[in-house]
């Protein structure tokens, strides 16, 4: 026992933390002598020790330092230590240029104080009281400064422990380290038993940056369940072979360790693992052997999970059985979960006694086969459900903006894209609807030609570009003074109703490579088809929503639309106490072109005046047909001046079109009446009668003229 702890005093971590707390010793010291103040006569040497106090506090915290030491020497808190004089450097070094900087050593007292036990905590402390007493007695702090500063180190260390050691606290921190403790181990039991290593496909095509459900999170369920199935078995074989322990040994993934998984035992001394692979009885089941007894048992085949092989008569282990060779092999071997018993007796293991290990172990593999299926089950149906999300999200949409909006969403839900653009169809070529992503600014609205760009020749072929969804380098997707840059995975998708010719095409580029699989692709298709009819009925949708608004003669906005809108703007103009003139115009002696010319003739008519009124109007303006021969312009902001002088353009321009017809050359002219507001009334109602009443005036006046509503 003496040499063993000879030995284990010479191990390399040993020497390191030896090492590094005398490193500690040495960087306190020269701090207390006043090494670090400004103006130091040994900068050189100040540089080197503050290195080597750098350097080893680095590899203290990569080596597990920052946890709770187990070693209750004086050597065990070297991390402390070093921490505690290179925050001690640090703020010495440059505490004068920045006194806020004291908050470092007074944020590193509280925080030891919470985290390490107190043998821990004796080393750094005496290290403070000696490095500020030293300062002092070197005349480098006065003697308020010291008391000022032992009292805030005081301060934060006591305050935080009483914050610590309150019940609800010390409540609070137990259940979340218990729910820790259990969600990593659950993690990790269900890594080891394979519940989320083979997902279904749909789920290998989405996202990992936004999965509805973590398939790690939701295999814990599955872990509870065959845990304590695996529990209860193993307890009914140690009962009815009377046997001292049955344990269960799982491979880590890698196969590089067994781990203890389930055991049923009567011992106490149980070791926690992990074991080396091969260890004891698993290096006799690497081979082609798939059960083995031993009885009596040797030292050199004991089990490993005992800390003492004493009272260790016979031992049984066999392999879990694998129909799918799925568990881990190479190099010969079979890296499998074993099931291995042991009892006093060193009686033979009797052929009784081995059928029912086989069985079983056939059993415990049955149930993890189960419970990947089951796992397998979940994972698809959160798949399903982010594919109905996307497909919902983009079947609820109307309009075509609505439906391009609700494409980009739904493609962003399945593939984790850079950039996405939906081209529609226009004319000869194509032309950017939607884009987003890096310079999709200078896409949108773009036309491009349909003989230049991967997209052109997608529409030309209804068929996904390019061929393996790679690109390599600069790349021609939509015209010639366009090229996507920067990725290496690029799909262009066809938007094709079952057979037709394609309305658009979906750009997706994403710059990992090897992104667009075969069911990746397959589910963008699917997408694509969907959005194909989703356009169409977009376009349909807002087609008649046009209808609805517009008068399909003359294509200005219809009387109710007309009426909504002047609500609209009155309102408007009330908010800011502006103005605005409403014009009521009529198309002289209408009727008589009509009887004269036929009706034909006079929709030609309408038509004309109707598209004067539209080039008059600006963009805030409301230019309606009013019902018949009748039209209506408000104009935004426009007082009784401004009302006149647009009438009076109007009228002029009526006046000087010719018309032509087959029996000669046709003229018209305009009757115009103008209300304003707020002069000649704040109500709709109101307005309208009056610029109706001064209509009247005008065609009573000898029509072609404007007239301006006044008190009779």
């Amino acid at each position: 026992m003496a040499r063993g702890r000879r030995q284990a005093n010479r191990s390399p971590g040993t020497v390191f933390r030896r090492a590094g707390f005398a490193v500690g010793l040495l960087g306190s010291g020269a701090v207390a002598v006043g090494l670090y103040e400004p103006g130091s006569d040994f900068p050189g040497l100040a540089l080197i020790l503050a290195g080597l106090v750098l350097v080893f506090s680095l590899l203290e915290m990569r080596q597990g330092g920052g946890d709770s030491p187990t070693d209750s020497s004086l050597f065990g808190t070297a991390g402390p230590l070093l921490w505690t004089v290179g925050v001690w450097i640090f703020f010495r070094g440059f505490g004068q240029v920045a006194p806020q900087l004291i908050l470092l050593p007074v944020g590193l007292i509280g925080w030891l104080v919470i985290s390490f036990p107190l043998q821990a905590l004796l080393a750094p402390l005496v290290a403070v009281i000696a490095m500020e007493a030293g300062l002092w007695a070197f005349d480098f702090q006065e003697t308020t400064g010291l008391a000022g500063n032992l009292a805030a180190y005081t301060a934060a260390g006591l305050g935080l422990s009483v914050f610590m050691s309150s019940k609800a606290y010390r409540q609070r921190m137990r259940k979340a380290l218990i729910r820790a403790k259990r969600d990593t181990a659950s993690r990790q039991y269900a890594r080891d038993l394979g519940l989320f290593d083979e997902t279904p496909g749909i789920l290998n095509v989405l996202p990992d940056n936004d999965l509805i459900e973590d398939p790690e999170a939701g295999s814990q369920p599955a872990v509870a369940t065959i845990t304590a199935a695996f529990d209860l078995q193993l307890e009914l074989i140690r009962q009815t072979l009377a046997l001292s322990t049955v344990a269960l040994l799982w491979p880590d993934p890698e196969g590089k360790e067994y781990r203890l998984r389930s055991i049923a035992t009567t011992r106490k001394d149980i070791a926690p693992g992990p074991f080396e692979v091969g260890a004891g009885i698993t290096g006799a089941l690497m081979g082609a052997e798939e059960l083995v007894s031993l009885a009596p048992a040797t030292p050199s085949l004991g089990v490993p999970y005992y800390l003492k092989q004493i009272e260790v008569g016979g031992i049984l282990a066999v392999r879990l059985p694998d129909d799918a060779e799925e568990w881990l092999g190479f190099d010969d071997k079979k890296i499998a979960p074993i099931l291995c018993v042991d009892r006093p007796g060193q009686e033979p293991w009797s052929e009784k006694e081995k059928n029912i290990m086989t069985l079983a172990a056939r059993k415990l593999a049955l149930d993890v086969a189960t419970s990947r299926q089951f796992q397998a089950m979940a994972h698809e149906r959160s798949a399903i459900q982010r594919v109905c999300l996307a497909m919902r999200e983009l079947n609820g949409a109307l309009g075509l903006e609505q439906v391009l909006g609700a494409t980009i969403k739904a493609v962003r839900t399945l593939v984790g894209a850079d950039f996405i653009s939906i081209s529609l169809v226009c004319g000869n070529g194509h032309c950017v609807a939607l884009a987003e992503g890096e310079g999709a600014e200078q896409l949108m609205g773009r036309e491009f030609s349909r003989e230049e760009g991967l997209v052109g020749q997608v529409l030309k072929i209804n068929r996904p570009l390019p061929a393996k969804a790679q690109c390599h380098g600069p790349t021609q997707v939509f015209g010639h003074d366009h090229l996507l840059t920067g990725y290496n995975s690029l799909l262009v998708l066809p938007l094709q109703k079952e057979k037709g010719e394609a309305t658009g095409a979906l750009t997706v580029a994403v710059k990992a490579a090897e992104v667009f699989t075969k069911p990746r692709q397959e589910i963008l298709e699917l997408i694509a088809a969907q959005v194909a009819v989703k356009v169409d009925l977009g376009q349909a949708h807002e087609e008649i929503n046009r209808l609805a608004t517009i008068d399909g003669l003359t294509g200005l906005i219809n009387h109710r639309t007309f009426q909504h809108g002047f609500d609209v703007m009155l309102v408007r103009e009330e908010r800011r106490a502006g103005a605005l003139s409403l014009l009521l115009c009529d198309i002289d002696h209408f009727k008589k072109i009509n009887d004269s010319y036929g009706h034909p003739f006079g929709d030609k008519v309408l038509k004309e005046v109707a598209t004067i009124l539209r080039k008059a109007a600006r963009s805030v303006d409301l230019a309606g047909r009013y019902g018949g021969e009748e039209f209506v312009l408000v104009l935004e902001g426009s007082g009784e001046r401004g009302g006149l002088q647009m009438a009076e353009r109007i009228r002029q321009e009526i006046e000087k079109m010719v018309l032509h017809h087959e029996s000669g050359p046709v003229r018209i002219t305009l009757s115009l009446g103008l209300a304003v507001y707020p002069d000649h009334g704040t109500d709709k109602e109101r307005l309208i009668r009056r610029a109706d009443q001064a209509l009247y005036r005008a065609k009573k006046q000898g029509r072609n003229r404007v007239v301006l509503w006044e008190e009779e």
